[in-house]
């Protein structure tokens, strides 16, 4: 498995992965993805995925019959607009999910996300990439929603001393 950062190299290139990824999130994504967040995927351009706090990272899989996408995760402004992961069913159960956030905090060193609580699998996931809950809301369905946050920790020789 590869998983690599999604930079558009040209508008061909933009235009044939932006709509293989709006065709996979749509098929896979299991009426998980709220409205709002596949709206911003629909609104995505290569000006704003450029932009600090951006990024789409991909999961693919040499096959017999070339790359396969096997999952995709998506921050906008590192999770304060929208933030999603979709795993190919084929491919689920096999930490797939994880990676893609930890590649994705490895490049943005922060990021935040919405994941209802009836959601077990992606809290699991969220949770798994070292993500914590920082607190409980009503999401955009009505559900009971975790706030679920990733801030890389300060170097030692930077953090403030503890007193006792």
């Amino acid at each position: 498995m590869e998983i690599t950062q999604f930079i558009p190299d040209s508008d061909a290139s933009w235009s044939r992965t932006h709509s293989t990824i709006m065709q996979f999130i749509r098929r896979y994504g299991g009426n998980r993805i709220t409205n709002y967040a596949y709206q911003e995927v629909q609104r995505m351009t290569p000006e704003l995925l450029a932009n600090v706090g951006n990024a789409w990272t991909l999961a693919t899989l040499k096959t017999e019959d070339g790359r396969r996408l096997a999952g995709i995760a998506l921050t906008s402004d590192l999770g304060h607009r929208s933030s999603l992961v979709v795993v190919h069913p084929l491919y689920r159960g096999r930490r797939i999910g994880t990676k893609l956030l930890e590649a994705q905090l490895l490049t943005l060193g922060s990021i935040r996300c919405r994941v209802a609580l009836d959601n077990i699998s992606s809290l699991k996931m969220c949770f798994q990439a070292g993500l914590t809950a920082r607190k409980l809301l009503l999401g955009p369905t009505g559900k009971p929603t975790l706030v679920l946050e990733y801030t890389q920790p300060l170097p030692a020789q930077s953090q403030p001393a503890h007193f006792v």
